[in-house]
């Protein structure tokens, strides 16, 4: 029993030394105070095993089987291929070796400079080999090399002629550089050095200041020259010379005459100059004119006198 307070107001019963529980404030199950409910238990996770079936002796006996016979048709193939390789090898051996192919005769054609022994020396070519033995294309390389061959062909003629047919380059003047004479196609390119064996009587080809600019234009220009129909060949021209200056100048040695044409419009300028020319040897004072030039749609004449 306590002890009243009497401190305390009036209306309040309070005691010393008395103990009163906590409240529950949820209402219900007020008397259970502050009992922790146990969490759920969750069950362990169980490892599952799976377990294949083990396969019989039947389909064992299958996949070998089946194996078996993918290695016999290997085998087969390799064999069936062996043999086509040695059958293959052995008809070659037969035909390169065989002399019913051995070369009988051999025609080379469109060779002017170069003689037929030359080109069969260079490429190794003789009678007697055996046709289908030797190597084309490797020939037609060497043949190459010689700097006046432009082209070639090489035909095998089964089963005992081989035909070898050369273009060669042509030369139309003759260039002095580093001092070495040179042979040079009418593009103005080097074909090879001057020599006793290959002379040629061959203008001279002299490039003047801003003549390189038109050398692309010398070989348009020696076919419409041998066109024109003026009274020599250009064998009979001693030196050809190019200059931006006076354009294209030749010199007809025989006549001691100075010809001598425009860059603009060259072309009608050397019908001009044909006809000025056909018309004063027709006349015969060729000997009295030392130059002729035609330019600018006109022409001049210089005589002995002037």
């Amino acid at each position: 029993m306590g002890v009243k307070n009497p401190s305390r107001q009036a209306g309040k019963n309070t005691y010393r030394n008395s103990y009163a529980p906590p409240v529950n404030k949820t209402g219900k199950n007020a008397s259970r105070g502050n009992r922790k409910i146990p969490a759920a238990s969750v069950p362990a996770k169980r490892k599952r095993t799976i377990t294949l079936p083990h396969p019989s002796f039947s389909t064992v006996a299958k996949w070998l089987g089946a194996l078996l016979r993918l290695l016999l048709l290997l085998c087969l193939i390799g064999v069936l291929l062996s043999g086509i390789a040695w059958g293959v090898f052995k008809a070659y051996t037969f035909c390169t070796t065989n002399s019913y192919f051995n070369i009988t005769s051999i025609n080379v054609t469109g060779n002017d400079r170069i003689t037929s022994r030359e080109i069969l020396d260079k490429c190794g070519l003789e009678t007697g080999m055996n046709s289908l033995s030797v190597n084309l294309h490797d020939m037609e390389k060497l043949l190459l090399k010689n700097p006046w061959i432009e082209s070639v062909s090489i035909k095998r003629n089964l089963p005992d002629s081989i035909d070898i047919a050369i273009k060669e380059r042509t030369p139309a003047f003759v260039a002095k550089k580093k001092d070495t004479l040179y042979y040079i196609n009418p593009a103005g390119k080097i074909i090879a050095p001057v020599e006793s064996s290959n002379f040629l009587s061959l203008p001279i080809l002299e490039i003047g200041p801003g003549g390189e600019e038109s050398l692309p234009l010398v070989s348009d220009f020696m076919e419409q020259f041998r066109k024109a129909g003026f009274p020599f060949q250009l064998s009979q021209i001693s030196w050809f010379r190019i200059s931006a200056g006076r354009g294209f100048e030749l010199y007809w040695e025989s006549r001691q005459l100075r010809l001598s044409i425009g860059l603009e419009n060259w072309k009608d300028n050397i019908k001009r100059l044909s006809s000025v020319i056909a018309d004063i040897e027709q006349r015969k004072e060729t000997g009295k004119v030392t130059g002729i030039r035609s330019a600018d749609g006109q022409v001049w004449m210089t005589k002995e006198d002037e």
